[in-house]
């Protein structure tokens, strides 16, 4: 069954306190967003990569990829407003006449691997939908009318990407008016009635959005 994967990365990175998007800021010698392109790429060659980037940014990325010589297919798609028209333009774009899988990964995320991608497509079609995930190990407290009380970490997971889905479903998912509800794939996915599937992330598939994470990920590269 062919495979996409859609890289998005056409946020602003304002929390980085930049000048420039975090996707775009040196890790150890090369481009966040580079790092993420490269190892989806070395996970399988036969993915095929859909790179969503802010429309005044394709300069800069056009740049990167002369700079860096960068020889990896991709297409390129121009994002939206928000995340959800980001990913819902890539997935217009996709044209195919039988049924096929696609994973969606935030482009501030440079260290997912072969493993993560293999699981998420694996269990997707065998559940119909895979969403990578990590335990929560802090203790959690929930607040609620100035108070707060425990809650059982066991019951919590921490979500992450890729989150890999049928194409069918996606394109029937985007189909929904856009709500400050969706915060992620599977949100959108769920909105339509679809039971969301659950399967282990990696703690160090980090995203990157803070200039202490930017610490983090300089330090899983050493």
């Amino acid at each position: 069954m062919k495979k996409y994967v859609i890289i998005v990365a056409s946020g602003s990175g304002k929390r980085m306190g930049e000048c420039i998007p975090k996707q775009f800021l040196v890790l150890k010698n090369k481009p966040i967003l580079l790092h993420t392109l490269e190892n989806v790429y070395n996970s399988s060659s036969e993915y095929n990569i859909i790179l969503v980037l802010n429309k005044e940014h394709l300069s800069l990325w056009k740049d990167i990829i002369e700079k860096y010589d960068v020889n990896i297919p991709h297409k390129v798609v121009y994002g939206g407003r928000e995340r959800f028209f980001s990913v819902k333009n890539a997935i217009e774009s996709i044209n195919e006449n039988s049924e096929c899988l696609v994973a969606i990964h935030d482009g501030v995320r440079p260290f997912v691997n072969k493993d993560i991608l293999q699981n998420c497509f694996a269990l997707t079609e065998q559940n119909g939908n895979a969403v990578c995930c990590t335990k929560c190990v802090d203790s959690v407290r929930v607040i609620s009318n100035n108070n707060n009380s425990p809650f059982n970490r066991d019951n919590i997971r921490l979500i992450q990407t890729p989150q890999c889905f049928y194409l069918t479903t996606l394109k029937k998912a985007y189909c929904q008016e856009y709500s400050e509800s969706f915060t992620d794939d599977a949100s959108v996915v769920e909105k339509i009635g679809e039971k969301i599937f659950l399967c282990n992330g990696d703690r160090k598939n980090i995203k990157i959005t803070t200039p202490e994470d930017l610490k983090i990920a300089e330090s899983l590269l050493q």
